[in-house]
């Protein structure tokens, strides 16, 4: 499984180990916050750089109920867009909270200039971005892609793991 994930790994921007660089968003409430919110706790971390991929990073958090990741593992999305500077935040927030089941809005955050992304060092894809994160906000496996995928399944276990 360590040869599975290493090749997925090197197509994110993020590696094993590294931690997530601090920035800041606000979420489809409306409410600012800090990536540092993630340490303490194991989360799963799914980022959308394209308005088109909300299907599949839908699937992503489908998947992780389907395998039984823990409640205690955080929930956390980004949607990361690059759109033109005459489309408002307030625009975009509405369509996505069409979209995002109100129990999440605090849990999804938004920018509309690709913001998160770039410090992220992700380039815009149409596939989700996905994250282990664990307590120290360190990335424990990484995957771009589809949650069909064998990666995205081994990335999930990982959260199933106490």
């Amino acid at each position: 499984m360590a040869t599975l994930l290493a090749a997925t790994l090197a197509s994110a921007a993020l590696k094993k180990g590294e931690v997530v660089p601090a920035f800041s968003a606000e979420d489809l409430r409306g409410e600012q916050h800090s990536s540092q919110e993630w340490r303490g706790r194991r989360t799963l971390l799914v980022v959308l750089t394209d308005k088109d991929g909300g299907e599949a990073m839908r699937r992503w958090f489908d998947e992780a109920a389907a395998l039984r990741v823990p409640d205690s593992v955080h929930r956390a999305s980004l949607l990361s867009f690059k759109l033109p500077f005459f489309v408002g935040l307030g625009t975009v927030r509405e369509k996505a909270r069409k979209k995002v089941p109100e129990a999440a809005w605090s849990d999804t955050w938004l920018d509309k200039n690709g913001d998160m992304g770039k410090r992220l060092s992700l380039p815009s894809s149409r596939m989700p971005y996905a994250f282990a994160l664990d307590e120290q906000g360190r990335v424990l496996a990484a995957v771009h892609g589809e949650v069909d995928s064998p990666e995205a399944k081994a990335l999930l276990e990982l959260l199933t793991r106490p």
